[in-house]
């Protein structure tokens, strides 16, 4: 079993076409990975602001309430999580969610991989959408591993060779469909 960050790295470095293919392998997955990679990302800024917060008061780990003043610390950080969280979604880092933070450019460069994937994601579940009706419920509960492709076979009264035929030729015309749309859009990055 590959990795999430393996996964998340091979995307990143992937062509169009590649992107593609590794969304159709790992579909029923990517939202998980989405959301542990933004979790994880998540408890390590956090974790280092605190730190440094506590570096820079001089304390010792254990935070104690002193003067009269109002301070709800448990507010703060369900407030900042939220506003992280949403910053990570969004490739939104304006503000001071990243100061203090060692490496920002690797938090910034893997939102905005993630953001990429789930908006792939997104795309191949329009083209999906387009499929008519028995090509589409079969290929989303094979995407899914709702059904393999001997069910696929029995469900349809076909032999197996006509069942992987079938999925190869439906999943080619997706992966063609997102893949097209995706190298238009890569050309035209940058240009007026």
């Amino acid at each position: 079993m590959e990795t999430k960050a393996n996964i998340i790295k091979k995307y990143a470095k992937a062509s169009p076409e590649l992107k593609v293919d590794i969304i159709c392998k790992y579909y029923p997955q990517i939202d998980g990975i989405i959301n542990a990679r933004i979790a994880g990302m998540k408890y390590i800024i956090w974790e280092e602001k605190e730190k440094n917060r506590r570096a820079d008061h001089g304390e010792l780990g254990v935070r104690i309430q002193s003067g009269n003043g109002y301070s709800d610390h448990t507010g703060n950080e369900a407030s900042f999580r939220a506003d992280l969280e949403d910053a990570i979604r969004m490739c939104d880092f304006s503000g001071d969610i990243l100061d203090g933070i060692e490496y920002p450019e690797r938090i910034i460069e893997e939102a905005h991989v993630l953001k990429d994937m789930k908006e792939i994601q997104n795309l191949y579940n329009l083209q999906m959408n387009c499929l008519i009706g028995e090509d589409r419920n079969i290929f989303q509960k094979y995407l899914n591993q709702e059904m393999n492709l001997t069910d696929i076979a029995s469900s349809c009264g076909i032999e197996y060779h006509s069942a992987v035929k079938k999925i190869t030729k439906i999943r080619k015309f997706v992966n063609q469909e997102v893949t097209e749309i995706l190298e238009v859009t890569s050309c035209q990055v940058g240009t007026k």
